[in-house]
């Protein structure tokens, strides 16, 4: 069976090769059984070893494990979340884009259980290194921010803009979406030019990404021919 033999595969290229990948996708799958969510998976989930595999390809320097077993630490109570927390900061530290990204939502939020105020410098200074990384869903906070002139960010349209183009390109849905209804009414100030064919073609990508949005967008401009021919069937 194939999933039986990538298994095989994985185990082996983490236990022989040393391979942090390896003990990573070895992980994964026993994190969620495979197929998912499957009463009938080829392979069942196993916590218990998926976490070995996890903390196998941490002792490596793998900072995607670090993340992961971090993010599930920080779900839990006490001693946990705080283990949770130093691993999010290691991947931090080994420039993870979505670690950076948490912490900056953290510092944002505060957390009275870590003993931890909100502070939108240290919040900023996060997301900045998030960005950095180009971690999608940071570039689409920060052009969320400079939009509405929020958490110490300047209001800023066009800038905005082309942080939600930016995040959209890299794979957030949320940022073609954003970035589309800038450019469908155009204006704010003047400083964004009206383009609804531009704008269509972003709430297409917006959709290709699974945006729910996005497809109501893109319905939307069929019907009201609007960057687009009209249709009416």
């Amino acid at each position: 069976n194939p999933v039986e033999r990538a298994v095989r595969l994985y185990h082996l290229a983490g236990v022989n090769g040393k391979s942090p990948e390896g003990y990573f996708n070895l992980g994964h799958i026993l994190w969620t059984g495979c197929p998912e969510n499957s009463d009938d998976a080829i392979i069942p989930p196993d916590i218990e070893k998926s976490l070995w595999a996890f903390d196998k390809a941490i002792e490596l320097g793998d900072a995607d494990a670090m993340y992961f077993v971090g993010v599930h630490r920080m779900s839990l109570h006490g001693e946990d979340r705080r283990k949770g927390l130093a691993l999010i900061q290691l991947a931090a530290d080994y420039h993870h884009g979505g670690a950076l990204y948490y912490l900056a939502l953290l510092h944002r939020n505060g957390d009275t259980e870590l003993d931890m105020s909100p502070s939108l410098e240290t919040f900023r200074e996060f997301l900045e290194k998030a960005t950095d990384c180009h971690d999608p869903d940071a570039l689409f906070l920060r052009a969320h921010c400079i939009f509405h002139g929020e958490d110490g960010y300047a209001q800023d349209y066009r800038l905005a803009l082309d942080g939600f183009l930016e995040s959209a390109s890299a794979g957030n849905p949320d940022g073609a979406n954003s970035a589309g209804a800038m450019l469908h009414t155009g204006g704010y100030g003047g400083e964004i030019k009206k383009d609804q064919i531009k704008a269509f073609e972003l709430y297409q990508e917006a959709a290709e990404m699974g945006s729910i949005e996005g497809w109501r967008n893109v319905v939307a401009c069929y019907a009201l021919g609007q960057g687009v021919p009209k249709c009416e069937r």
